[in-house]
């Protein structure tokens, strides 16, 4: 990983940043859904754990939990004996009863079945604080983000916009870039063919240039795969291999970063 879940954790205070200094404004309240999962207690009963937040009345908290799934006798199961899904839930629950007015959620749809995954969305969509989240799953960052802090080695780019816009834009970028160095190669061919650069002469240049091409090409096709079986993985509920597929697209993304840097040095 480039440190995400790290980043979460600094911002809350379990890490010590690595440099300067992470501090919370005065009204800022986190509610942060990994923690809160790990926090449940097991000897609870789905209620009584609802009501370690706040002293609801009774029919009141109940069709609270109603709204995630607990209905009936649910709401008297001991959390040691819930799902994971079931767990990913009841967190929830608290979470959103707490009044945090930042949530802070690292991958909150592992583990978690599509009905559960469509009350998260739900949840979400309906909250009036701030949300950083965490996620390989591109349907829940479609419906919810309004920003994109991408993660890559060494850095953090901002994006003011949608998922979808995001990847338009990048896309639009790193053909600009393509077209303009090749037109700026094409220039200089003919200045360059007898000198050394970056210590290739200018055959051997021209062959890492378009071996850096081909896996640029390859690195795209790939990361298009991933994302449709990221999506794929996604419909049918199976948020390992989302996570999983999730690793890969970021190992790839870094791979694709790193060729187009090498190939804008070398066509410089």
């Amino acid at each position: 990983g480039v440190g995400k879940s790290t980043f979460l954790k600094t911002i809350i205070g379990q890490l010590p940043p690595l440099a300067g200094e992470a501090r919370l404004g005065a009204q800022v309240k986190i509610g942060y859904f990994a923690q809160a999962h790990e926090d449940l207690h097991a000897a609870n009963t789905v209620l009584d754990e609802l009501l370690t937040v706040r002293n609801l009345p009774i029919d009141e908290a109940r069709n609270y939990l109603g709204r995630f799934l607990f209905s009936n006798d649910d709401v008297f199961r001991k959390v040691e004996t819930l799902s994971g899904g079931e767990r990913g839930r009841l967190a929830l629950a608290k979470l959103a009863l707490d009044g945090s007015n930042v949530l802070l959620l690292d991958e909150p749809t592992n583990h978690l079945d599509i009905d559960s995954q469509e009350i998260l969305q739900s949840v979400l969509e309906g909250y009036d604080g701030t949300i950083i989240l965490v996620t390989h799953d591109r349907y829940l960052v479609n419906a919810l983000a309004t920003q994109i802090w991408a993660a890559m080695p060494g850095q953090l780019q901002f994006f003011g916009g949608s998922y979808a816009e995001y990847l338009e834009a990048r896309e639009r970028e790193r053909q600009a870039k393509l077209s303009q160095q090749r037109e700026q190669d094409a220039g200089r061919k003919a200045a360059q063919y007898a000198e050394k650069k970056h210590g290739l002469n200018p055959y051997q240049l021209q062959q890492r240039l378009e071996a850096l091409e081909n896996e640029i090409e390859a690195l795209e096709a790939q990361m298009d795969e991933l994302t449709t079986a990221i999506d794929e993985a996604g419909a049918a509920g199976d948020t390992e291999q989302v996570r999983e597929l999730g690793e890969r697209y970021t190992e790839t993304e870094a791979a694709l970063q790193a060729a187009m840097e090498e190939w804008e040095r070398l066509a410089e």
